[in-house]
């Protein structure tokens, strides 16, 4: 008897570690969620993009340093009136956090949530610019409904079954930084 007890107990337990590792294994990564996602990064942009965010820094670059404080980058019109859009982007932005905004930084930042944007509205099947859980779940970017449902709770940090674009950012831009060395985009 004793012996059967053992065998059973060892087979419980390798049974346990098998339902872990499953479920360890399965788990979305930041990585794994952007792969799912199709990020680009990059890869879609042009030269004239980087060209355009360039140009978009010298004219905001009033003191001719090359880099912007976040009184400069307020200049930006795309933000008027909206004091957290310029302080999340350029909080976002601000990789190396020493309170100044480069065309690196800037470009890299422009990118990520270009493509985030890109993303967003295309899955906003009815246009009211929140995406309900329905329209991420129907939507044909992901392949899995269950990998969907666990992107889109991952995505939904207030738990409300809807994502506005604020809260949508905020991840993907986390999530399209991680684990990535973010290469030089000029030379």
């Amino acid at each position: 008897m004793a012996k059967f007890t053992k065998v059973g107990n060892f087979i419980v337990l390798l049974l346990i570690i098998f339902t872990f590792r499953n479920v360890f294994a399965s788990e979305l990564t930041a990585h794994k969620i952007m792969t799912h996602m199709q990020i680009k990064l990059e890869k879609g942009f042009t030269q004239i993009d980087l060209a355009n965010f360039k140009r978009i820094i010298q004219k905001l670059d009033s003191d001719g340093n090359g880099q912007l404080s976040i009184h400069e980058y307020a200049r930006n019109s795309h933000f008027r009136g909206n004091p957290r859009g310029i302080e999340g982007f350029f909080s976002a932005a601000d990789m190396n956090r020493d309170g100044k905004m480069s065309l690196h930084e800037y470009a890299w930042q422009r990118i990520i949530t270009d493509e985030a944007r890109r993303i967003f509205f295309a899955l906003d099947s009815n246009q009211d610019r929140q995406l309900s859980k329905s329209e991420f779940l129907n939507s044909k970017l992901l392949n899995s409904k269950n990998v969907a449902r666990k992107i889109f709770k991952a995505f939904d940090t207030d738990g409300n079954g809807k994502l506005i674009l604020p809260e949508y950012l905020r991840k993907w831009s986390r999530w399209a930084r991680s684990g990535r060395q973010l290469g030089v985009l000029y030379k």
